[in-house]
């Protein structure tokens, strides 16, 4: 497929980084009244302390550094449409042999290609040539001028990249978004797609008429106490993500108080407020947030889940689809979207299963090591 692929540069300049500093500078602190903790929303202490971190201790040229180090970075034009798609391309190093298929990573919201910058280069070590791209209008991606951008077109548009860097066939991975879309792609491209590993489950619900075994009675009744007090930003975002955005994108500390609050809910920790850190490290999550700050795409990236909540009724009927490429889920304790075997099952054609110890929502974060070794050998049964 005609395509331009070139060479790019992520840059946080100087002048940027003064006007962060002197947004954050002058802040207006709201009165919480009392501690309500991690309770009503994100924990004052712990913001007030990461705001302070990164107003004067994050080192954003290391960060800057690491992250142009890390991989290829390209934009990529396919013909017949105006935005560049943002990807990082991670090699195998030399004398490792190059597997017979890349492997296409997705990430979701609030994640983005930081997500993969310690587990990228793992996977390559492993053989595999690695593309993880910014989605529309996320990160460093053009954003999209026109709407209808749902989770289907995503698909078809990221087959499009892989295409347009010349790969016909290759190993699909995802969570979160990243896992729908990758559904997606299966779903409407099952020639290009060798395999899909998951690590965040889209559950085909029970049967009429059928007894719902033990772990699925679980996770019914784990959702039905769980999405009343978790998913307001989901609603939010899949109605009004417009008038969200200008508070998100004009004031950092806002931005980030959104951001740190689906970490700690979706993230492993115990009772100590600060224990997000110990599983998280504290300044990829703060470049993580910088993905969004410095490209000012916060308000077009929470558009997906508005285009998801809007499909056209003639469109929709895909996403119920089975997948029958062979697929791969690996299922993490702290993940809230981690449907049983069972509920899998139903909806992929599920020829690899894995439970960990540890881990949540970004396994490629929290347990690297775990989460590139159950890629990787769900992978490597078709090289």
């Amino acid at each position: 497929m005609p395509a331009n692929v070139d060479d790019f540069r992520i840059n946080f300049d100087q002048e940027m980084l003064s006007d962060l500093h002197g947004r954050i500078d002058n802040i207006r602190w709201p009165d919480i009244g009392w501690d309500t903790g991690w309770g009503t929303g994100t924990h004052d202490d712990v913001l007030r302390d990461l705001v302070d971190y990164w107003r004067n201790s994050y080192d954003w040229r290391a960060s800057l550094e690491k992250l142009n180090g890390v991989g290829r970075h390209v934009k990529i034009q396919i013909s017949g449409t105006e935005e560049l798609t943002h990807a990082i391309i991670y090699e195998p190093p030399e004398g490792v042999e190059k597997r017979s298929f890349p492997l296409l990573i997705n990430h979701g919201w609030p994640g983005s290609v930081i997500e993969f910058i310690d587990a990228g280069p793992k996977l390559a070590s492993q053989g595999f040539t690695v593309v993880t791209p910014s989605l529309p209008s996320f990160g460093w991606s053009d954003i999209v001028r026109e709407p209808g951008m749902h989770p289907g077109k995503i698909a078809l548009r990221l087959n499009d990249v892989m295409g347009a860097l010349g790969f016909d066939r290759y190993g699909v991975q995802g969570g979160d978004w990243g896992s729908i879309i990758g559904k997606m792609i299966a779903v409407q491209c099952p020639e290009s797609v060798v395999g899909l590993h998951l690590n965040f489950g889209t559950p085909t619900p029970v049967p009429a008429g059928q007894e719902p075994t033990q772990d699925e009675q679980d996770f019914i009744a784990y959702r039905a106490g769980w999405e009343p007090a978790e998913t307001g930003y989901s609603r939010l975002q899949g109605t009004r993500p417009q008038t969200l955005g200008y508070s998100q994108t004009d004031s950092p500390v806002g931005l980030l108080a959104w951001i740190l609050e689906k970490f700690w809910a979706w993230t492993e920790h115990d009772e100590d407020a600060y224990s997000l850190w110990n599983f998280v490290d504290k300044d990829l999550f703060l470049t993580n947030v910088m993905a969004y700050w410095t490209t000012g795409r916060i308000m077009s990236a929470a558009r997906i889940y508005y285009e998801m909540t809007n499909i056209p009724a003639d469109q929709r009927t895909v996403f119920g689809q089975p997948v029958t490429v062979p697929t791969g889920y690996a299922k993490f304790p702290a993940e809230p979207f981690a449907p049983p075997r069972e509920m899998m099952e139903r909806g992929y054609n599920l020829v690899h299963y894995s439970e960990y110890g540890s881990g949540g929502h970004f396994p490629a974060v929290e347990v690297s090591d775990d989460y590139v070794a159950d890629v990787s050998k769900f992978f490597m049964k078709f090289d």
